[in-house]
Order: structure tokens, then sequence, then C-alpha cells
């Protein structure tokens, strides 16, 4: 019986706060009087899955997205990098400026702007967020979408993957072990810590980005007021 208390203890703490005071008498209740096959348990934590996501942030929503599209990257750039050209396993690139001198290639795109201003419109749409807190909401979501490259960085200077400089008409196959392939169009070699902290030099610009969707949802928000105020 402690056994099956302790489970029932166990699958209700996957759900959110505000769920399980909400839902969680009820839910232990009925667990408690039920045997936990391996369907229920399932079937419980896919639930408590699914309310983790509907009551996430949006900052934690989006940048979840932007992390797995980087992270489908990475994981083809060191499974496959010769197979289907260097488009999605390109993941990170040469930068214009002198600092970094490495870009996400993800984070540097005109639809990650945009991503970052709409985190910002809806965190303040969502519960009212002052500019500033939009911004910060948009900083997290940077960094939730650099944790595989920082990640990548890590496991280079520990020296569990290595690195390799792929430049024009040069092939991405070859290379033994774990083997990271950055492609430049010039002889540009960067360093670990380049590729550790290229997420965090766009932080800045998240912070900025975001600010500017909280504007337009403070923008929204004001229009909606006015639209439904009395005459």
């Amino acid at each position: 019986m402690r056994y099956h208390d302790s489970i029932v203890r166990s699958l209700l703490r996957l759900y959110p706060a505000a769920w399980r005071r909400e839902y969680g008498p009820e839910l232990a209740d009925l667990l408690s009087h039920r045997p936990l096959g391996f369907g229920v348990v399932i079937n419980v934590a896919w639930n408590a899955a699914r309310q983790r996501v509907r009551d996430a942030e949006p900052a934690v929503r989006l940048g979840g997205v932007v992390m797995l599209i980087i992270l489908t990257g990475v994981i083809w750039n060191i499974a496959a990098p010769g197979f289907g050209g260097r488009g999605v396993a390109a993941v990170i690139q040469d930068s214009s400026k002198t600092l970094p001198t490495i870009v996400v290639t993800a984070l540097a795109s005109d639809l990650y702007v945009l991503t970052l201003i709409a985190c910002g419109c809806w965190t303040h749409l969502r519960r009212g967020a002052s500019v500033q807190q939009c911004g910060i909401a948009a900083v997290r979501l940077g960094a939730i979408a650099g944790v595989p490259v920082m990640i990548v960085g890590v496991l280079m200077l520990v020296g569990i993957v290595d690195l390799r400089v792929v430049g024009p008409g040069e092939s991405a196959t070859g290379g033994l072990g774990l083997t990271f392939t950055y492609y430049t169009t010039r002889a540009h070699t960067p360093s670990v810590l380049a590729v550790l902290t290229a997420p965090l030099f766009r932080l800045p610009e998240s912070w900025i980005w975001g600010m500017v969707g909280g504007q337009i949802g403070r923008a929204i928000r004001r229009r909606r007021h006015e639209a439904y105020a009395p005459n």
C-alpha cells in the first residue's frame, strides 16, 4: 500500500502546481482505488505532459520549438554531415561582425526575430506583463533555443566531440568518432569558446525584440479595451 501511494504522489507531481491544487485530490482519490498498471501510468503521465505544455509560458513553448529545430540540425551534422547538402547541417555560420566570429544560423534569421516579437506580444496578452518582462521572456526563449549548440561547445571543450572545418568544394564525409562539421566560406576556424558562447551573444538582441513585441501586445490590448468600452 505504501508503494502504491508513493507512485500516486510521484504521478501527481508531474502535473503543474495550479492543476494539482484544483484537481489533485480528485485524481489522487481515483488512482488510490484502482490498480496502477502500465497503461494507467502511461496515460496519467501523458496527460501530465499535455498539461505542462498547456500551462507553459510562451517563452518555453516557442523556445522549445526553436530548440528542436536546432537540435535536429546538430544531430544531422554529427550523424550524416555529407547527406543532403549543407542546409540543415549548417547549424553555425560565419558572422559578418568581428564579435562574435560565428552565429547560430537559426538565431540569425528573420523568422527568429518574428518569433521573439511574437513571444513578447503573447507574454503581454497572456498575463499583462510589462514591456521589460516581455523582453526577459524573449531572453528565456533565446537561452532555451541555444541549449543544443552550447552542449556541443561543452562536449568540444572536454574532448568528446571534435571540430572539423569544411570550406567551399570540400567534402564533409569521413572522420572518426563524434565530429561536428563547421561549414565556412572563408578560411576561418572558430574556437571552441566561440561555439559555446555563440547563442549567448544573441540574448541582448532577444531582449530588445521581446520588448518590441510587448509594445505591440500593449497596443493590441488597448485597442481591445477601447473596442469593448461603453460609449
